[in-house]
């Protein structure tokens, strides 16, 4: 299992000590601290398959190359063989 938790230090409490003891009982674990520049959005859109996401996301937004299908088109297309 791989976590990265993000939070200011400020924002620390016991309740995180807890979740990573009852987690991971009895494993090693290592624990990398390091003083994070990034924000959020950066830090997503430092991940291609990320970016892409927020890219759909925006497009939704935007309403552009939206496709329409009815449930008998979805239906269809579920029952086509792969190519």
């Amino acid at each position: 299992m791989d976590i990265l938790v993000k939070a200011k230090a400020d924002e620390l409490n016991n309740s995180l000590i807890d979740f990573i003891k009852s987690h991971f009982k009895e494993k090693k674990i290592a624990v990398h601290i390091y003083e994070d520049e990034m924000d959020e959005t950066e830090y997503l859109l430092s991940d291609p398959q990320q970016k892409e996401l927020l890219e759909a996301v925006e497009k939704v937004k935007q309403t552009k190359n939206l496709k329409t299908y009815t449930l008998e088109g979805i239906q269809s297309l579920l029952n086509e063989p792969e190519p």
